[in-house]
């Protein structure tokens, strides 16, 4: 037999492993050098770590076969008796060990304890939960007499390794081995109709847990409730609830997550509350649902009281409940409370408890301090995961900053994240919403696996970004690669469809939502068929549309076809628009803005300034245009005639460079831009425009953003000024993106 050295022995172990006197004896049984061991390290508590992993053990198999049982074999069954198998064969499946396993599975088999029924349940727990079912259904099928134990090691295999059709299959033979499904076997089966949601084999099982009286067992019970809060069956899990003669905290924490999980966080709160009269305390688990719940009713005062029963409780910084605290507090807005709970908890501050409070200053619309926090995450060598570059990515998207955006898909390659179809989705937004499809495009096409949110993330870029064509290519590639379009694929095809003047295409596509997919339209698609048929002049079809409409027209979908009117002149539908959408939201400001300005240029003065003066009676405001563009990682706001900004003079010194050099290029003066009111000369975007140029390196895009649409005076001076300087001008208003280059708006002038 060939032998193993000390070190190779020594190599199946951890640091701390400890030899026993069994594994010593069993060592030299097996002919295996035994380690030199202190008194110390002979601990018998320790004996589940025995047997050495052999380079050779087909020689192991070999001898014993050469020379029978012997003085050794009777030895080895003196040491090893079937409770210290067992011992070992659990601490292999709790430390998938699953070599040292196999090694045992081995000697069991040449000492004859094989037969042993407990041994061989053992083997087949230890087969099918460290997953090589094929190991252990050969044993299973090899078992001289079959339980209920061993069955169930099977099933419960079948469960871990998501083989959940061959469980259901075993379980439907379970009477043919000449057993009957016990408590254990059903929790089992319940947990897997919970994962797969399966809620009519669930209610089966039910019936059956009724019928051979395993109700009693408050560990059946419990699984039911979970498996009914995960089907989305609450009423039955309430009914449930309701007859359970016992309750623990398993059973209390199970229906307040259910309802908790079906949005019904205020009975999950009543329920925390009975669950604590009833003198049930609850544990870290149900404390996080808790507070969960509490931050989506938006109950600020019952936070606080939670949050100081967590301190009583000690739990207040433990990574579970103190990163549910900083959840909370950042749902209900209090970001200096979730800041606060976050620093207490120091270094237990997990990854988890950095992406909670990032994410908690994003959806604050604190985004520059999310990028702060996750600048000093990175500092404090924090783990980043695919969620964390998500939530940052969203911080980039929402200023949008182009520049932050490039340095996280950086860490984003650097960290093996970039074929991740989460983080690549997120990445497409950000780069959308800076305007850089090509970016955008390069990204998607790096997603190992792009599911249908990347799809839609990289169609709306190009609908955004005005590249319509490839919007509609894209679209129709992804249904031939077998993906189906959501109401948001449609909405940003649509759209792509709308902003081009392809009218025939947009028709099309939006037949096919019901005809061909199955989808409804919603309130915003009926609002993109609006603006497809009113931007093109269609204005009278685009009534006839509304008018047919299988729902009530809001507010959102008269709109486009008054900004269409407004686009075609045609005051009298103008008119007849601006009344329906008064009447839906009379505190419309862009409305009375709309039909002044289309009074003012049909000379009918004394409306117009009678819409100026409805504003004022109805307290209505318009909200200022404003610009910003990011320059050295700092945004950069501009207001119309803004001169609070400390390069003002410069800046307003390169307009008027710049508008000296348009006249000169242009070929009358009778173009608006030089018309003697200059209120628009001095328009936010403009400003913003110029201290890019001035400041950004020659050559580089000039990046602009604007909360407004941008008004035809400001369209036409890009176009000019991308002529002139030679510099690409991006300007994003709150309709899309324009990108102006020597002289050109990639709009094509359409919109």
């Amino acid at each position: 037999m060939t032998s193993v050295s000390k070190m190779d022995v020594n190599k199946c172990f951890p640091s701390s492993f400890r030899w026993s006197v069994k594994d010593q004896a069993l060592l030299q049984i097996c002919s295996f050098p035994v380690p030199s061991v202190s008194s110390e390290q002979i601990l018998v508590k320790n004996e589940c770590l025995v047997f050495a992993q052999m380079p050779k053990r087909i020689s192991v198999s070999t001898h014993y076969h050469e020379t029978g049982m012997g003085e050794k074999g009777d030895l080895a069954r003196n040491v090893l008796d079937s409770s210290h198998l067992i011992s070992v064969l659990k601490f292999c499946v709790a430390e998938g060990c699953f070599e040292l396993g196999r090694s045992y599975h081995a000697l069991i088999a040449k000492i004859g304890l094989d037969e042993d029924g407990f041994v061989g349940t053992s083997l087949i727990d230890m087969y099918a939960k460290c997953g090589d079912m094929d190991s252990a259904v050969a044993l299973f099928n090899q078992m001289p007499h079959l339980d209920v134990a061993s069955c169930n090691c099977l099933i419960s295999g079948y469960a871990s390794c998501g083989l959940f059709d061959e469980a259901f299959s075993f379980f439907m033979k379970f009477d043919s081995f000449g057993n009957k499904p016990n408590p254990y076997t059903y929790s089992t089966m319940l947990a897997i109709c919970g994962t797969l949601s399966a809620i009519e084999e669930g209610k089966q099982l039910h019936a059956q847990v009724v019928k051979m009286q395993h109700l009693s067992e408050t560990a059946v019970s419990n699984v039911l409730l979970t498996m009914y809060g995960k089907c989305g069956a609450m009423e039955d899990a309430e009914s449930l609830f309701k007859r359970l003669l016992q309750r623990n905290l398993i059973s209390w924490t199970a229906i307040i997550n259910g309802l908790y999980k079906h949005e019904d966080f205020e009975k999950a709160m009543r329920l925390f509350c009975l669950m604590r009269e009833n003198g049930i305390e609850p544990n870290e688990y149900t404390f996080t649902i808790a507070l969960a719940s509490c931050g989506s009713v938006k109950n600020l005062d019952n936070g606080r009281l939670l949050h100081a029963l967590v301190i009583k409780r000690g739990m207040a910084l433990g990574e579970f409940v103190g990163t549910a605290i900083i959840d909370m507090y950042c749902e209900l807005g209090q970001m200096d409370d979730a800041e606060k709970q976050f620093k207490g908890m120091g270094t237990l501050a997990s990854k988890v408890s950095w992406n909670a409070l990032t994410k908690g200053l994003v959806h604050n619309e604190k985004a520059n301090e999310a990028l702060d926090a996750f600048s000093e995450m990175v500092r404090k060598d924090a783990v980043c995961d695919e969620f964390t570059f998500s939530i940052i990515l969203k911080a980039c998207a929402s200023l949008p900053s182009f520049t932050s955006s490039q340095q996280i898909h950086a860490r984003v390659v650097k960290a093996n994240f970039d074929t991740n179809m989460h983080v690549g989705s997120s990445l497409i937004e950000a780069y959308t919403k800076c305007g850089s499809v090509e970016d955008a495009e390069r990204v998607f096409s790096r997603i190992s696996v792009p599911d249908v949110i990347s799809w839609n993330s990289v169609i709306k870029a190009c609908s955004q970004n005005t590249n319509p064509r490839r919007a509609i290519s894209l679209f129709r590639g992804m249904i031939h690669k077998g993906f189906r379009p959501t109401g948001s694929t449609f909405l940003a095809v649509l759209s792509a469809c709308s902003h081009s003047g392809k009218i025939q295409d947009g028709l099309e596509i939006f037949q096919s939502m019901v005809r061909e997919f199955g989808i409804l339209p919603e309130e915003a698609h009926y609002s993109c068929m609006v603006d497809l048929l009113g931007r093109s002049g269609q204005l009278e079809k685009a009534l006839d549309f509304i008018n047919n409409l299988p729902i009530e027209p809001t507010a959102s979908i008269w709109t486009p076809l008054l900004a269409a009117c407004r686009c075609h002149n045609n005051l009298q539908m103008a008119e007849f628009v601006a009344k329906h959408i008064l009447a839906l939201d009379p505190n419309a400001a862009p409305v009375y803005v709309t039909l002044s300005n289309m009074y003012a240029e049909a000379r009918q003065l004394v409306d117009a300034e009678n819409q100026r003066k409805l504003m004022k009676l109805k307290e209505v405001t318009k909200e200022p245009g404003c610009s910003w563009i990011e320059v050295k990682n700092k945004i950069h706001k501009f207001f119309s005639h803004d001169r609070t900004h400390p390069e003002s003079a410069k800046i307003y010194n390169k307009l008027n460079q710049v508008m000296m050099q348009i006249k000169d290029k242009a070929s009358t003066n009778a173009n608006p831009l030089y018309a003697e009111d200059d209120s628009c000369l001095y328009h936010s975007e403009k400003l913003a425009v110029c201290f890019g140029l001035i400041s950004l390196p020659a050559g580089k895009p000039v990046r602009v953003f604007k909360n407004l649409r941008v008004c035809t005076d400001c369209h036409m001076f890009m176009k000019f000024a991308s002529m002139i300087t030679e510099r690409v001008i991006v300007l994003s208003d709150n309709y899309r993106f324009h990108h102006f280059n020597k002289g050109c708006c990639s709009c094509r002038d359409y919109w």
